[in-house]
């Protein structure tokens, strides 16, 4: 196995074992909290490049007493020169004179067992001596360390401050990564920081860069793909009710649970597809209402469907004309209508919506999703899979999938009246109709393919 391993250290409480979620896409990785000293031995996990390549993560215990550390190896060997290394190895040699910093000694084991350093600098802190000291404590392992700058959001007035600290001790390589607002350009800067510190390993890290891209790239246009088709669902979805109130009601609360299914069963994939847990999320049910289904016989898309030009002004007429008539039962067809090929267009019309004109001369009615909800649909996973795209694995708060969206004309796609007509005009598109059945793949696939773009 060719390894890369990073000893991930810091004072205790800075955000390690947050790093380590975040980096591993792992939430359950590790113990975090509000208190000192979560990390009490260390822990490891890896990023896969292939069988025979990773790069390996150790999380370590808090640096508790730095200070105190620090002095006992400065003290020894005061007549002779001797590096830090060897002032490491001398400590843990007598690691039973010091029962105290049992938590230090595991991480210099760390330090020297390593290849590379990231030093965790929680940004909420000011500049101490204590930090001061961790710093010079590093520097004895003689291993390349890149300062990883977290909370910047928080921390934000403490940043120069601590960038000037960290050039005055020569560390100019440092890195910005928020553990809870992520940023995924942010993550490959650390390996690129990496790269400049280890040649030799340059090849490794491009390999790994390229495919921490692909995964990024992949799991993007799934998580599109996913919405894109619970759109098409909700939609499409149709069903059909006799035209009275207790009726009506009815079939509008099925409506409503297959709806709200549909799009729990989408926040669920999503969540897994970015590696958070379910309960991560705080979801607001989806307020659906319902719509009366109206035959939109005459639509651009379903005249150009049973082959009749709109160019052609007879064939225009005739074609909402038989509409009309088949629609309501009637034979008022005149000489005029039946010409020019209407006949062939008339027997399309029966066929393609022969349910809905069945309902209509029988006193049914359909009920679908009305466009607000629809509308209210589509924001909501935006708005997640915006969440999901910039949520660190360490953080606490709650997702939340809100209901009161502001809805304007730029939140939705241009063409967004135009995907609607085409999921109205294709019920047997959505899975979530008692009676489903797939037709015109093609043309689902088309329409999802541009749902996708919108995204």
């Amino acid at each position: 196995m060719n390894d890369l391993s990073v000893a991930v250290v810091g004072h205790a409480n800075a955000g390690k074992t947050s790093l380590m979620r975040t980096l591993l896409r792992d939430s359950e990785f590790g113990e975090v909290a509000d208190q000192a000293g979560t990390t009490r031995h260390v822990e490891g996990g890896a990023l896969l490049i292939d069988e025979s390549k990773r790069l390996a993560l150790f999380d370590t215990p808090g640096l508790e007493d730095s200070i105190a550390l620090l002095s006992i190896l400065s003290d020894y060997f005061p007549e002779q020169n001797v590096d830090g290394i060897e002032r490491l190895n001398y400590f843990l040699a007598r690691l039973n004179d010091y029962p105290e910093l049992q938590q230090e000694a595991k991480v210099l084991r760390a330090l020297l067992n390593n290849d590379l350093i990231f030093y965790v600098i929680d940004l909420r802190e000011p500049v101490l001596g204590k930090y001061h000291d961790e710093l010079k404590i590093l520097s004895y392992a003689t291993k390349p360390v890149i300062p990883v700058l977290n909370f910047t959001q928080q921390g934000a007035e403490n940043i120069q401050l601590w960038k000037d600290q960290l050039a005055r001790l020569n560390f100019h390589a440092y890195v910005s990564f928020d553990n809870v607002h992520f940023k995924f350009s942010d993550e490959l800067k650390i390996y690129q920081k990496m790269q400049t510190l280890l040649a030799d390993k340059e090849a490794f890290l491009d390999e790994l860069i390229k495919l921490r891209e692909l995964q990024w790239a992949e799991t993007f246009n799934s998580a599109k793909q996913l919405v894109a088709n619970l759109m098409i669902e909700a939609g499409s979805v149709r069903y059909q009710t006799d035209d009275n109130e207790s009726a009506i009601d009815a079939q509008t609360t099925l409506l409503q649970q297959s709806v709200r299914q549909a799009e729990a069963h989408c926040v669920k994939q999503l969540l897994q597809l970015y590696q958070f847990r379910q309960d991560d999320l705080q979801n607001h049910e989806l307020p659906v209402q319902q719509g009366q289904w109206a035959l939109d016989l005459f639509s651009t898309d379903n005249l150009q469907a049973f082959g009749i030009k709109l160019g052609g002004h007879i064939a225009k007429g005739a074609g909402v004309g038989v509409a009309i008539d088949i629609a309501v039962g009637g034979i008022t067809l005149g000489a005029a209508a039946l010409s020019g090929g209407v006949v062939g267009a008339l027997w399309s019309v029966k066929q393609r919506y022969y349910n809905e004109i069945q309902a209509k001369i029988k006193g049914k009615r359909y009920l679908c999703v009305d466009d607000a909800t629809l509308q209210v649909l589509w924001l909501r996973q935006l708005q997640l899979l915006g969440t999901l795209q910039q949520r660190g694995h360490a953080s606490f708060d709650k997702i939340t999938l809100q209901n009161s969206i502001e809805i304007s004309a730029d939140n939705l796609p241009k063409k967004w009246n135009r995907y609607l007509r085409k999921c109205r005009s294709h019920p047997q598109w959505s899975s979530l109709n008692k009676q489903a059945y797939l037709d015109d793949r093609s043309k689902r696939e088309a329409l999802l393919e541009q749902l996708i773009s919108e995204i």
